[in-house]
């Protein structure tokens, strides 16, 4: 699903919509462990909840 260029354009303009600082999710196996590295690298002050 993410090796589609369409797809990759759509997470990008979401991670910069949201301004979540995270690579767009590329090599991990789920996508539960992309949201999870993508919160933990996403600093403090820019996370909602």
């Amino acid at each position: 699903m993410l090796d589609c260029p369409f797809s990759r354009q759509a997470w990008h303009e979401t991670l910069a919509w949201l301004r979540i600082p995270a690579p767009i999710p590329n090599q991990e196996p789920t996508l539960m462990d992309w949201w999870r590295h993508a919160k933990d690298d996403t600093p403090q002050a820019q996370r909602m909840a």
